[in-house]
């Protein structure tokens, strides 16, 4: 292989490992800001869930709880479903 073809392949690659490591910095700051916040309770879920807003009661039950997007969008489904509200 010649010199600039080596060059070019530890360049991607110095390039690829270092858009991955920002990658996963963003990810553990994301992460971090989604903290419990006890402020927040069921009747603020409840109410969002029944103004048929998905999107604002998933964040409302992280922001109660920290828990993450798959976990919040399943409980708001169950409490929709328990609540006879069809989202």
């Amino acid at each position: 292989m010649s010199n600039s073809i080596v060059g070019a392949l530890l360049f991607v690659g110095g390039y690829t490992l270092g858009r991955v490591s920002k990658t996963l910095d963003i990810a553990r700051e994301t992460r971090a800001r989604w903290t419990p916040n006890p402020n927040i309770d069921d009747a603020d879920i409840e109410a969002a869930i029944r103004a048929k807003t998905k999107i604002e009661a998933i964040k409302l039950y992280r922001q109660r709880t920290g828990a993450g997007l798959k976990e919040a969008k399943q409980a708001v489904e169950a409490i929709a479903q328990r609540i006879n509200v069809r989202l």
